[in-house]
């Protein structure tokens, strides 16, 4: 296991209000895909999360999500909640600021930073997913216990695919690090109104939190990256949750297309402007890509939690 070393500026930065790693709609989609798989071919492992789930804690959040619902549109919409759910009770009592992320340092080699920073990390989501997965399949575990758990191996699991979430940039420009994309700016194509770069990159598959939107975006891009797409990257998932080699693609990922020569760099919403077509086409591409593998990995990972108990 990698070192721990939890800075102050990794700690603020993931109790920033926009620092989500993608949007609640974007782990609603991972969790329709998820939901999509399980159903299709492992019913009985939705039918032991839903028993566990019953004994959530705070119903406060399902209850409004699932409203009068029974039978399987009632589990569909339990699983999107569970996703989503860690967002949801951010500054609360269940809240974890600390798990959503793991943290590398990029140094942008043609406008270095004056002083190089320390090659350490914020590594807590690499504790807290496997803690997280122990505790979900404990038997012996109070059942209150294990669905909290369960909410945030459905949460963390979306987390760890966004690049955003596994890096942030050192540069003259920003020598303390950007604070993961949200220190810089960019106008949103869509709306041309400005945002930070890292919601830019939390909004990039969906923007709707409506439960038929994230079905209908799970299906689109369940049919556009089938499994097969990713037999490469699903079999070296040796472990149940391959935490560590899913950040070091996203990694990958926020080094050679979020922090890329052409990356949007103003460091205010006044002075944003519009990203250019091939960073947006970039930025859609491996956005749909990482969220979509996140929704196989659940399943797969929730699979083998639970099929065997």
């Amino acid at each position: 296991m990698r070192k721990i070393a939890l800075t102050a500026t990794i700690l603020a930065t993931l109790t920033t209000h926009s620092a989500f790693a993608w949007t609640r709609a974007g782990h609603m989609v991972t969790a329709a895909i998820a939901y999509d798989e399980l159903a299709a071919s492992d019913p009985v492992v939705i039918d032991r999360i839903m028993a566990i789930m019953a004994h959530h804690p705070e119903r406060g959040p399902f209850e409004v999500a699932i409203g009068r619902t029974t039978g399987a549109e009632k589990t569909r919409l339990t699983f999107l909640e569970m996703a989503r759910w860690p967002d949801d009770i951010r500054g609360g009592a269940y809240d974890h600021p600390t798990w959503h992320a793991a943290f590398r340092p990029v140094i942008d080699t043609q406008d270095p930073p004056p002083k190089l920073p320390p090659d350490t990390v914020g590594y807590e989501a690499f504790e807290a997913l496997p803690l997280n997965v122990h505790m979900a399949r404990d038997a012996l575990a109070p059942e209150s216990e294990r669905a909290l758990a369960l909410c945030w191996v459905f949460h963390i699991v979306g987390d760890i695919h966004q690049p955003l979430h596994t890096a942030q940039l050192y540069s003259r420009q920003f020598p303390d690090g950007d604070r993961v994309g949200s220190l810089a700016f960019v106008l949103d194509p869509k709306t041309h109104q400005p945002i930070n770069l890292h919601w830019f990159w939390d909004d990039s598959v969906s923007q709707t939190d409506e439960p038929d939107g994230a079905f209908a975006r799970a299906h689109e891009l369940e049919r556009k990256y089938p499994r097969a797409h990713f037999a490469e990257e699903l079999a070296r998932d040796k472990t149940p949750a391959n935490i560590e080699a899913w950040a070091d693609e996203s990694y990958a990922a926020a080094k050679s297309v979020a922090y890329a020569p052409n990356r949007p760099r103003a460091m205010s919403a006044a002075d944003a402007k519009l990203p250019d077509e091939a960073y947006v086409n970039a930025t859609k591409a491996v956005a749909e890509r990482r969220l979509t593998l996140a929704g196989y990995r659940l399943a797969d990972l929730l699979r083998k939690m639970f099929a065997q108990q």
